[in-house]
């Protein structure tokens, strides 16, 4: 099956801000944060049924190399990136989206 992908706008501006804090810390570690959100988002899309369910529907997946978690829900053959969010904070912030 092919799989539209999504992102709430709040995801959206998740990912501009971590992009930006890494590259404040360290020029090209912002592009790097980003290739590894492409990266686990291209994982998802390939097969987004092999990532657990937690938070009722939602989904959980991992990057590489960073402490961010994308979740997502699956919907028929889309998609929906809820958020990108630190794995150290609370699913409160995100969850009422």
């Amino acid at each position: 099956m092919n799989y539209s992908l999504v992102f709430h706008q709040e995801a959206l501006d998740e990912i501009q801000d971590a992009h930006d804090w890494y590259e404040q810390q360290r020029v090209g570690l912002g592009v790097e944060f980003m290739a590894a959100i492409g990266e686990v988002v291209q994982r998802v899309l390939s097969n987004p049924t092999s990532f657990p369910k937690e938070y009722n529907k939602r989904r959980k997946a991992l990057p590489n190399r960073f402490p961010y978690l994308v979740i997502f829900e699956l919907h028929g053959d889309v998609v929906l990136v809820v958020a990108v969010i630190h794995s150290s904070r609370h699913p409160r912030r995100w969850q009422e989206r």
